[in-house]
């Protein structure tokens, strides 16, 4: 019979953040910022990172939005809380299988688009349209400074988490439980 010991385990191969990639706020994340956030990434680079928070839809109306577009005052979908970074910019994320133009792709058939682009070529109330007031930034070192924390765990981006039917619900599914976030391992295996 072996011993066996808790070791923590990583959530994934590679937790490097990168574009396409989700950043998921771990338990330790206080305030109402970025609690239970998961948030989809746009850019990474030296320079810092950009993102979109995909998991908060808003109760907002166009009419609320301080926004000068004249293209979205026929849109009457969700607005989803893209971050606290510049509250009166939007952004639109497309889902489908022919790449838009002018669009870059983020992840499988994700793409990010403009939102004149988005609304002319989707139409309203498609559930491949997703638009974002705001966004979530980083400066150079930022989030590496957040993630040595323990802020924020990384994970491959999906179609069906950035547009997850219930968004309210993506955190739960995707922040590891307490009960597995450590793996048996018998001691044996330890001392090798």
């Amino acid at each position: 019979m072996f011993a066996a010991c808790l070791l923590p385990v990583a959530g994934g191969a590679d937790e490097s953040p990168a574009r396409g990639k989700l950043l998921v706020a771990t338990e330790l994340v206080r305030g109402d910022i970025f609690v239970q956030s998961v948030v989809l990434l746009l850019h990474y680079d030296e320079t810092g990172a950009m993102g979109l928070v995909v998991n908060r839809p808003t109760e907002l109306g166009m009419d609320e939005l301080v926004v000068d577009d004249d293209a979205i005052s026929s849109y009457s979908g969700p607005i989803y809380w893209g971050g606290p970074v510049r509250m009166n910019s939007l952004h639109a994320l497309r889902k489908t299988d022919k790449a838009p133009g002018g669009a870059e792709r983020i992840v499988d058939s994700v793409y990010q688009v403009s939102v004149d682009d988005a609304l002319k070529n989707a139409p309203q109330g498609v559930p491949g349209l997703r638009l974002f007031i705001g966004f979530a930034g980083w400066a150079s070192g930022q989030l590496e400074h957040e993630m040595a924390r323990g802020s924020w765990h990384v994970v491959p981006a999906s179609v069906d988490y950035v547009f997850a039917k219930d968004p309210g619900q993506l955190w739960k599914h995707l922040v590891p439980p307490r009960e597995h976030r450590a793996e048996v391992r018998p001691v044996a295996e330890m001392q090798q």
